[in-house]
């Protein structure tokens, strides 16, 4: 069963001492028996042109094999899309990640991402949050981007696939009572900050199996235990090998 982690970060997080390095990740990866993971930088959201950090995260992956980037890209740049164009070139690159809040524009800005992205082939990641706004620097107020806005994105750019990245549990079944929408074939969740015991099948009950991916948000928490809710969930085998892999392929067209 191919396990891929959809969301894991290189580089350090400003208000602890948390670092991934690329050694590190792949030393959790092998631990974990992950074959895949979609990388993304911690400074990006953090750098008003988040292009420096873009640079230096594929700089650290490059001929790695296994894995994948997903750099930033901030949309109130005027030449965001050059930036778009430019990443598509490289052969590691698999989505683009976009962090509305952290930038400071609205989720449905993001449509216009979304398009872009699917014209050059790759995902756009939507990132609701890093980390738990319970949990931020007191100098930082930063809410959640909305995940209400982010399905709705989806839905005007059915082309485009889109990942819902670290949207907790009750946000995803808050989506999933809204009505089919939560079903579009375009559009997945990470589930790396879902948490209790029977998250995983709840998640399932509200947006389906086939909308789910495995992810970490490696290193801000312990891969092992992601792994867990998957290895444990009561669930069907071909649901968990979704999760665990299927769906990241078809999500990020990995090969």
């Amino acid at each position: 069963m191919t396990r891929i982690d959809a969301s894991a970060f290189l580089g350090r997080w400003p208000f602890r001492p948390i670092e991934g390095t690329v050694a590190k990740l792949k030393a959790m990866m092998r631990v974990n028996g992950l074959e895949q993971a979609v990388v993304s930088s911690f400074e990006g959201p953090f750098y008003a042109d988040p292009e420096p950090a873009n640079e230096e995260l594929l700089r650290k992956i490059s001929g790695r094999k296994g894995l994948w980037a997903a750099p930033t890209l901030n949309l109130r740049i005027a030449d965001w899309r050059e930036q778009m164009e430019r990443l598509a070139g490289n052969p590691q690159v698999r989505a683009v990640l976009v962090a509305p809040t952290f930038h400071g524009y609205e989720v449905s800005a993001c449509e216009e991402a979304a398009r872009v992205a699917a014209s050059h082939e790759l995902a756009l990641i939507v990132q609701v949050r890093l980390e738990d706004e319970r949990h931020l620097s007191p100098i930082l107020e930063l809410p959640a981007a909305s995940v209400k806005e982010i399905v709705s994105v989806a839905a005007s750019a059915p082309k485009a696939r889109i990942v819902v990245s670290a949207a907790r549990l009750t946000e995803v079944l808050e989506a999933g009572r809204a009505g089919p929408r939560p079903a579009l074939k375009n559009l997945w969740f990470g589930m790396s900050h879902f948490d209790g015991l029977d998250c995983i099948q709840r998640a399932c009950q509200a947006v389906g199996a086939r909308r789910l991916l495995f992810s970490t948000s490696w290193p801000f928490f312990y891969a092992k235990s992601g792994v867990l809710k998957v290895e444990e969930a009561e669930i069907a085998v071909p649901s968990r090998g979704a999760i665990f892999g299927d769906n990241a392929r078809r999500a990020f067209a990995l090969r």
